[in-house]
């Protein structure tokens, strides 16, 4: 499988799903890094960008029109400087960024304008007992 195609189905799934896990991307078998706070970190700031262009991609307000564009300009954005850019964040999983935009605009477009509740995604360590 091609690094594009791995990205684009790994966002689909990130769009399309109730929840998703780190645990679902990372862990320690298979030669696999292990889940730091520092990659959390990482994976809270990519997963809340996802969210926010699922929420405002079709938005009618003004505060959500100016919310999707923010995200929007942060996910096309080329900067390798940042460490919490798009590009450094896709290259620190393993995505193709490429890809992941290629599957956000599908998805933007598939779409009828629809609210999209915002998602949870929370570590198992945090869950509740």
């Amino acid at each position: 499988m091609e690094p594009s195609e791995h990205s684009e189905r790994v966002v689909e799934e990130l769009l399309s799903a109730d929840a998703v896990f780190p645990e679902q991307f990372w862990g320690c078998r298979d030669g696999t890094i292990p889940l730091s706070g520092e990659r959390a970190l990482m994976w809270a700031v990519f997963t809340d960008a996802i969210d926010c262009y699922r929420r405002y991609a079709h938005a009618s307000s003004l505060r959500g029109r100016t919310e999707f564009k923010e995200v929007e300009s942060w996910v096309l954005g080329t900067d390798w400087d940042w460490p919490f850019s798009f590009v450094n964040l896709c290259e620190a999983f393993g995505f193709d960024p490429a890809g992941v935009r290629s599957a956000l605009a599908r998805w933007r477009s598939d779409r009828a304008a629809r609210v999209v509740p915002r998602q949870r995604f929370r570590p198992v360590a945090l869950r509740a007992a």
